[in-house]
This record gives C-alpha cells, sequence and structure tokens, in this order.
C-alpha cells in the first residue's frame, strides 16, 4: 500500500469517526429526553435507567471526541510528511 492509499484509508477511517460520533450525539439526546420524560410520567426505575445510559453515552462520546481529535492529528501529519497535501500533477499557473 502506497502512502496514498494509506491517506486515503485514514480518511474512510475518519469519516466512520465522525458517523460514530454523530451517532453517539443522537443517543445522548435521545437518552436524555427519555429522562425527562419519565420524570413528567413519574417512571422513577425509567428515569434512573435513561440517566444511567445518557452518563455511559456521554463518557462515550467524550471517547469518541478524543479519539476523532488525535486521530485526525495524526491524519493531517502523515499528509504533509509525505507531501500528500499539495496537487498531484497540476503544475503553478504562469501569468
Amino acid at each position: 500500500m502506497d502512502n496514498r492509499e494509506k491517506l486515503e484509508k485514514m480518511d474512510r477511517a475518519l469519516r466512520l469517526l465522525q458517523d460514530l460520533k454523530q451517532s453517539q450525539v443522537a443517543m445522548v439526546e435521545k437518552s436524555s429526553k427519555l429522562q425527562v420524560d419519565a420524570m413528567e410520567f413519574n417512571f422513577s426505575e425509567m428515569e434512573k435507567n435513561m440517566g444511567n445510559l445518557f452518563s455511559t453515552f456521554n463518557e462515550s462520546l467524550d471517547k469518541i471526541n478524543t479519539e476523532l481529535e488525535r486521530f485526525e492529528i495524526r491524519r493531517n501529519q502523515f499528509e504533509m510528511k509525505h507531501g500528500l497535501d499539495k496537487e498531484e500533477g497540476l503544475s503553478p499557473k504562469v501569468d
């Protein structure tokens, strides 16, 4: 696998991490909403369980954010180190 292929694979992984983050955000929001609903319905067990889920999902979101940031930095460093941040095959315009 050459460096361009590695970068493309890193980009796919980055998109997956971003998708995972969006999914986790939705889980945090939904569990929070359900917890509030359970309070209104006076369903204490559901309220407690949704609160626990909210905490778990929120912790997972923090981990995903950390990995996303770390991976993005590594990906960008790889791109710059190997000169992949420059357009291939294009020569500068001369006026």
